[in-house]
């Protein structure tokens, strides 16, 4: 490295050490990551009859996420994830596998593997699994708790 460029490269880095003390300045640490794998979960399922949805939670506020939480559904054939709705979440299904009927607000779909749903904040909504196999799907919503308003 030549002197001429040795030299532009101090200048640069004595401007940009002078900017940073003339500048408020705030650095924040990373979060540290979480690596969750899906067989060491155990299946959890709430203890309500409107509620048939057998879940794992993948991210959420115990693997340090703040306003994530995703995770995997699975609704056997005939049982049901009642209308309900979350305060302030909005959320998404993805369909891993089998077939359902998910209905949103007036919108009824024939949820099938690779069908992606968006549900807007507080949007009713529920699943009906109509076919003859478990419907597996990852879910994802913007807050780590669950905050269901049951519609029926």
């Amino acid at each position: 490295m030549g002197i001429k460029n040795l030299n532009m490269q101090l200048k640069i880095c004595s401007m940009v050490l002078n900017h940073q003390k003339s500048t408020k300045f705030e650095f924040k640490m990373p979060a540290k990551g979480s690596v969750t794998r899906l067989e060491d979960i155990p299946w959890k399922r709430n203890d309500d009859p409107r509620d048939w949805l057998n879940y794992k939670r993948l991210v959420w506020e115990q693997t340090g996420a703040k306003e994530l939480c995703v995770g995997v559904g699975e609704l056997p054939p005939g049982k049901i994830l009642g209308l309900h709705h979350h305060m302030g979440d909005e959320e998404f299904y993805y369909v891993i596998s089998g077939r359902a009927t998910v209905t949103v607000e007036d919108m009824v779909i024939d949820a099938t593997p690779g069908t992606a749903i968006y549900i807007p904040e507080s949007a009713v909504h529920s699943i009906v699994n109509d076919g003859d196999e478990n419907f597996v799907m990852v879910y994802g919503l913007n807050a780590p708790t669950r905050r269901y308003v049951w519609d029926e």
